[in-house]
């Protein structure tokens, strides 16, 4: 049977028990009127709203390991795949050192998951994806760094949902798009769960003002430091989701989106 729900960006569908929760919530948000329609899309203004900042040069300042560490991504899309493959040899010598460019000649670049319902993603390398390459400046990703380099758009080049958190699109069979964000409610059927969440205070600023308390506090995660330094994810800086991403918004679905989106969440 084929899956009435699919994360946009990856070939990965929902689940029964993610399927079941997001229809009970598109539903509601319709009938409410949290959720309007543009177009082929579904606007989840509450959730765009939310507050986060995707300060990724302090990750590790707020994090005992950043969500590019410990795991794989979600396996990219098949239309993604030859522009990464075409460029690989290239990301290869330039961003990963020989260990990983050893595996990836004897084993190659992707493996299969029971958590990705196996299906294909990049392959991991002593625990880590294979791109993740948090020493030295620059992005963690490899890929994002060469695409940088090479001035072509992150998302292209890396698994689209690297570059998409905390922002979550859904696509249902007919085509039409929800799109939200990372919030405790989407949590239970967005792609990211709850694990980023409880985890990073980047999509969650009580979460950070939580982490300025004394060293003394609680500990609130077992991944986020405590008493972090105040440029370290300053709330102040937290911006609504829609905005912080309006890059990847425009970049990948076009201005009109974003502009309706501004439009509809300023009046909300």
């Amino acid at each position: 049977m084929k899956p009435r729900y699919r994360f946009v960006g990856t070939p990965l569908p929902l689940t029964e028990n993610e399927a079941y929760h997001l229809q009970k919530y598109w539903k509601k948000g319709r009938k409410s009127g949290a959720i309007k329609a543009w177009e082929t899309y579904d606007l989840d203004l509450p959730a765009l709203n939310t507050p986060v900042l995707l300060d990724c040069g302090h990750c590790h300042s707020a994090h005992h390991e950043s969500c590019c560490e410990g795991g794989f991504p979600f396996p990219p899309a098949a239309e993604q795949l030859p522009l990464l493959e075409q460029h690989l040899p290239a990301i290869a010598a330039r961003h990963l050192h020989a260990g990983k460019q050893e595996r990836l000649s004897q084993r190659g670049l992707y493996e299969r998951h029971y958590e990705t319902a196996g299906l294909p993603t990049i392959a991991t390398h002593e625990g880590n994806c294979l791109f993740c390459a948090v020493e030295g400046g620059g992005p963690a990703c490899a890929a994002h760094r060469y695409a940088l380099e090479e001035q072509l758009m992150p998302q292209q080049m890396k698994p689209f949902s690297c570059s998409l958190f905390p922002l979550e699109l859904i696509a249902d069979e007919d085509g039409r798009v929800l799109v939200t964000a990372l919030t405790e409610e989407t949590a239970k059927f967005s792609r990211w769960g709850n694990a980023y969440r409880d985890d990073f205070v980047c999509a969650n600023l009580p979460l950070r003002l939580q982490a300025e308390q004394t060293p003394r506090a609680p500990e609130i995660s077992s991944n986020v430091r405590r008493a972090l330094a105040e440029d370290a994810f300053a709330p102040q800086r937290y911006r609504p989701a829609w905005l912080e991403m309006k890059e990847i918004l425009c970049n990948t679905f076009g201005e009109s989106l974003w502009q309706q989106i501004e439009a509809s969440c300023k009046v909300d």
